[in-house]
This record gives C-alpha cells, structure tokens and sequence, in this order.
C-alpha cells in the first residue's frame, strides 16, 4: 500500500513538473512574441546610403534644411512646405509610402516661377474625404484660390478625387503611375491587407523591403538614387493600413461634366511600372479620353526620381 501511494505521489509530482515547465515554456513564448511585436523599426539614413556627393544628393540636403509649417485639421497635424513667388501654384500630392520631401527635385526646378506646396499625408487620415479637407485647408491657409495638381500613384488617385469635387479650383492636372477608382486592387489585396495588420512591425519592415529590392528597383534600372530615398522614408502598419484605405476608398468620377472635361489633363506612366497592373494603366486612359498621355520608358513607377530631369521637362512643357 505503502509502495502504491509512493508511486502515485511521484507520478503526480512528473506530471506537476511537466506542466510547470509547458507553462514557462508558454511564457516564455509569448514574451518572445511580445518582444518581436514591440521592436521599433526605423528607416535608414539617405546620405549614410548614399554616399555619391553629387548635386541630386546636395539638393535633397538643400530641401530638407528648408523650413515646413504645420497646420491642424480635426486635432491631426499636417505638414507641409511652402515656397515660391511665381503667379501660378503647382500642388504636389506623394504616393502611399511618401512624403513632402519625395518631390525635392520637381520642387526644386519649379519653385523658381511658380508657388509650391507639397505635403505629408498623416499616418492618421484613412479616406479622401479626410485627405481633401486638410489639402484644402493648407490650400486656403496659404490663399491659393486656384492650381495645377501633380499626383503620384496614391496622390494621382487623390488628384482625380480633387477634380471631382473642387473642379472650379483645378486649372491643369496631372495623372502620374496611377489608376483610376477601381475594385482591382481590393479584391487582389483582401488577404494580404488582414494578414499585413497582424504582423509584428519587423517583419512588415522585411516584406518591405524585399518587394523593394525583388521588384521596385530592378524596374528603375537599379537605381542607387532610388533605393536610398525610398529605405529613408519613414514607415509603419499605420501609416500603410490608413493609406491603403485611401487608395481603395471608391468614388464615381464624371469626366463628361464641362467643368472637369474643360481642365487639360496629362496622365504619365511607365510601360514596365510593377506597382500599376497594364489593365488599370489602360483604364484610366479609357476614362480620360481627352489627356495628353507620356509613356516612359523602362523607368518603373517612380520616374520623378530615377528620370526628374525628363519628368520635369514634361511637366514644364504641359504647364506652359
């Protein structure tokens, strides 16, 4: 009896240790989660990567030591910079990952004779109902009645949104590596935008940057330029999540009212873009009939960047 009670009091302390050690090893686990969720992510620093001293770089430099201003719309703060003396404005809208500082070079060579504006979106506004408000209050701020609009994939987007309520204020406009309002781009992200919101930020951080360097940069002919500006702009869940709902927030556009038909239009695309499917880069020609269209040439989706010497020209020659 004795020897029973012996055997079963060992065989109770096992399973006891047993369970002890599966619940440290669950905690354990967990804390390892929590710590890969909690590792901030930061991005690089553009003159560290980039170490040619050439003038691109110290115009970028030159930029980025200007001054912004910030005004507050709905308790979100919105930056922006402001900058030229010119009769005609020019309003420069970035794309889902960008910044006002994305258009240093188009910047750069315009503010010389014209006014300029260019923003960043906050990480907090997620539809463009949002997104034209503030761009309409910084617009009012700085007493800019009427404007050319250059927009940029998410920012092309949004400039087509521009024309649809405010086509009154749009004098001239630019569709650059965008699309039109759409269900594509939902329906072929439904999965990967769930899976995208539960990810730690590291590991958001890593699919980043490779679709960066398997797909973005090889279509921009490898730029080094190119590389080193995108991995310096900042990124996070948030900010993607909030911007992607921007770029799927549908809207019905009437290109054959008088008021948007009579603003020239010019769409800019690039014939190897791996971000614009070839079937929403024809659509949006469908939809604007009367755009003056220019097609780059194996130069990807951010030629502003990789091609700013052409792509200014073109925006010059249609301005003028």
């Amino acid at each position: 009896m004795a020897y029973y009670q012996l055997k079963h009091l060992n065989s109770e302390t096992i399973i006891q240790k047993k369970m002890r050690f599966i619940k440290r090893l669950f905690l354990f686990l967990l804390l390892i989660v929590i710590i890969i969720y909690l590792i901030p992510t930061s991005p690089s620093n553009f003159f560290e990567t980039y170490t040619n001293n050439d003038n691109v770089s110290k115009s970028l430099k030159k930029f980025q030591s200007k001054p912004t201003k910030e005004i507050e719309v709905d308790g979100i703060s919105w930056k922006y910079y402001v900058n030229g003396s010119g009769n005609k404005t020019i309003l420069f809208l970035h794309g889902m990952g960008g910044s006002y500082d994305l258009w240093w070079q188009q910047v750069s060579a315009f503010e010389k004779d014209f006014k300029v504006i260019t923003y960043t979106l906050p990480e907090e506004i997620n539809s463009l109902k949002k997104t034209s408000k503030g761009i309409l209050e910084i617009l009012s701020k700085e007493k800019v009645d009427q404007f050319y609009a250059v927009g940029t994939s998410m920012g092309g987007y949004i400039a087509q949104y521009l024309v649809k309520i405010i086509p009154d204020k749009v004098e001239k406009v630019v569709f650059g590596n965008t699309f039109p309002p759409n269900d594509l781009i939902l329906n072929e992200n439904k999965s990967k935008s769930k899976i995208i919101s539960l990810l730690p930020e590291i590991l958001f951080s890593k699919l980043g940057e490779k679709k960066l360097n398997n797909e973005i940069i090889p279509a921009a002919k490898n730029s080094e330029l190119l590389k080193a500006f995108l991995s310096s702009l900042p990124s996070n869940k948030k900010l993607f999540v909030n911007r992607y709902s921007v770029v799927i927030d549908k809207f019905i556009p009437t290109p054959e009212e008088y008021k948007i038909k009579r603003i020239p239009k010019l769409i800019i695309e690039s014939d190897n873009d791996p971000l614009i499917p070839p079937i929403l880069r024809e659509e949006i020609k469908v939809l604007y009939p009367d755009a003056e269209i220019f097609t780059f040439h194996n130069e990807g989706h951010f030629p502003y960047i990789n091609a700013a010497e052409e792509y200014n020209k073109v925006l010059r020659e249609f301005f003028n």
